[in-house]
């Protein structure tokens, strides 16, 4: 049940599935402040969670333990070279 007649209403059209044709988000008010942008990450987050997609890339976050992993691989990597050269 709506609470109130002016709430924002954020539409997803899913023409990739073949059950849905669209997602419709309610905005709560408390939030209905915030910019374009932010609203729209979220509710292409959540829409990703609905069907399954991923995420395009640029919104995915970086895995801290992986780029560890890679800068150690890579000093040893300097390490190495530096032995060969000497």
């Amino acid at each position: 049940m709506l609470k109130g007649i002016n709430k924002q209403i954020i539409e997803i059209k899913c023409t990739d599935n073949e059950c849905f044709d669209k997602i419709l988000l309610f905005v709560n008010s408390d939030k209905s402040h915030l910019p374009p942008e932010i609203l729209r990450k979220n509710a292409v987050e959540i829409a990703s969670i609905i069907t399954g997609e991923q995420r395009p890339y640029e919104n995915r976050k970086y895995n801290p333990a992986m780029l560890t992993f890679t800068l150690m691989g890579a000093a040893v990597l300097v390490m190495l070279l530096i032995a060969l050269c000497m």
